[in-house]
């Protein structure tokens, strides 16, 4: 929803090491984090007051210049070259290796680390390596690599080797893992009106998850859109999954306000139930047909 700005919104000074940046038409949170490798949460916790539903065309909004550096891939996270680190020392800290850390950090070179130069650290136990089209999947409970093949129509040897660095017999829950490019067997068709979204496999019902949608003033799109992108821990009022639709600036996710569900209350996007969203991220796949109406 479009709305103008006040004076105060358009003459608003950012604070040190933070970027302003011009809210344009059709922008979100969710695309502006994009846009400057940082989340959603980072931009909410420096812009207190802000109305995540309703960005205003022009309102000033501030950007954590730190994560300007680039984002670290799924299942590690960012750490900054302190005077006197070298790699293994860090591979010590972090109970990790040498050859791990340059795995997931191609361009570094060991014998030249810069202070301040942040680099990838895998999390302890494996090493994860960004998954092809962003294709993820978070390890639950039991799970084996057998259970996952079985349920995602994938062969457990293209499983393993679409991640040549985890163990399959030391997985944990919460483990991310990547999952190899398959046909697709799942597909969604949301419900406006009930405010459902319905999981299909193989055309066969599946799943029924209870969801929130558009406001009346912003209306959730209705057509047949795809996946087109998955992220781990959006933040802020995407919750912990996001799954985009090949609509730009529209997606299935999570939320903060957990109370919306089952009402019209998004700016157009599709809000679901924490456990919810966590449980459809890992059937859906990029390309992933999703029918709304």
């Amino acid at each position: 929803m479009v709305s103008f700005i006040n004076f105060e919104d358009s003459n608003r000074k950012c604070p040190a090491n933070t970027l302003a940046y011009t809210v344009q038409s059709g922008d979100t949170l969710y695309n502006i984090a994009s846009k400057f490798n940082t989340t959603v949460y980072d931009i909410v916790s420096l812009n207190p007051g802000i109305d995540t539903e309703s960005l205003r065309v022009g309102q000033v909004v501030c950007i954590p210049k730190q994560k300007l550096e680039p984002m670290c891939p799924i299942g590690t996270s960012p750490y900054k070259i302190k005077q006197g680190d070298t790699l293994a020392g860090i591979a010590n800290r972090f109970n990790t290796t040498v050859e791990s850390i340059l795995l997931v950090n191609p361009a570094v070179m060991g014998n030249n680390l810069r202070i301040g130069q942040v680099i990838c650290i895998a999390q302890e136990k494996t090493v994860q390596t960004v998954c092809k089209m962003a294709n993820s999947y978070v390890i639950r409970k039991g799970e084996t690599f057998s259970s996952i093949a079985i349920t995602l129509n994938v062969s457990l040897k293209n499983l393993l080797n679409a991640n040549p660095g985890v163990s399959p017999n030391n997985l944990y829950e919460g483990l991310a893992i990547c999952i190899p490019m398959a046909p697709i067997i799942f597909s969604i068709t949301i419900n406006t009106m009930e405010k459902t979204l319905i999981l299909y496999r193989n055309g066969i019902f599946f799943k029924a998850y209870p969801i929130a949608v558009g406001k009346p003033t912003t209306p959730t799109p209705k057509g047949t859109f795809t996946i087109v992108n998955k992220q781990l821990n959006p933040g802020g009022p995407f919750g912990s999954r996001w799954m985009g639709l090949s609509r730009p600036h529209y997606g299935i996710h999570g939320t903060n306000n957990p109370a919306s569900i089952g009402t019209a209350a998004s700016n157009g996007c599709i809000r679901m139930y924490a456990s919810d969203v966590e449980d459809l991220f890992n059937y859906v796949s990029i390309g992933t047909v999703v029918r709304i109406f």
